[in-house]
């Protein structure tokens, strides 16, 4: 399990740039992004390791590397699923900063991640796209 748990670790370092290549060979092919608190116009579930990576360095192009801090991991009792809590920040393209805290949900299969749930407030990703 401390193997999956680096993993995990490591994927929330590179997950919010779309950083995929740094993790080569352990983000499955099926891999699935879920943000089930989307603000509206922005799709809850992106399906397939490409797709999830493009939606990500997509965003990226906006603002700073959104850094997570304060993160805290747990295991759970099915060996595959881990939750994250944390607080992001990062500046904006228009110089606002934009800050939220998280919920996250990561599955490993076969040392490979499947799974990405994330959980924020969407009215901070709204207001930090205001004019």
């Amino acid at each position: 399990m401390s193997d999956s748990l680096e993993l995990v670790r490591q994927w929330l370092e590179i997950m919010p740039e779309g950083a995929f290549d740094r993790l080569e060979g352990r983000i499955a092919p099926d891999f699935v992004l879920r943000l089930p608190f989307a603000p509206p116009g922005v799709p809850q579930e992106f399906v397939g390791r490409e797709v999830a990576q493009q939606a990500l360095s997509g965003s990226a192009k906006s603002r700073s590397p959104l850094v997570f801090e304060d993160l805290e991991l747990l295991a759970t009792e099915d060996p595959e699923l881990f939750v994250a809590t944390a607080n992001g920040e990062a500046t904006m393209a228009s110089g606002k900063i934009y800050r939220n805290s998280y919920v996250i949900f990561v599955r490993i299969r076969g040392g490979m991640v499947t799974e990405h749930v994330e959980y924020m407030n969407p009215l901070n990703i709204i207001a930090a796209y205001e004019s």
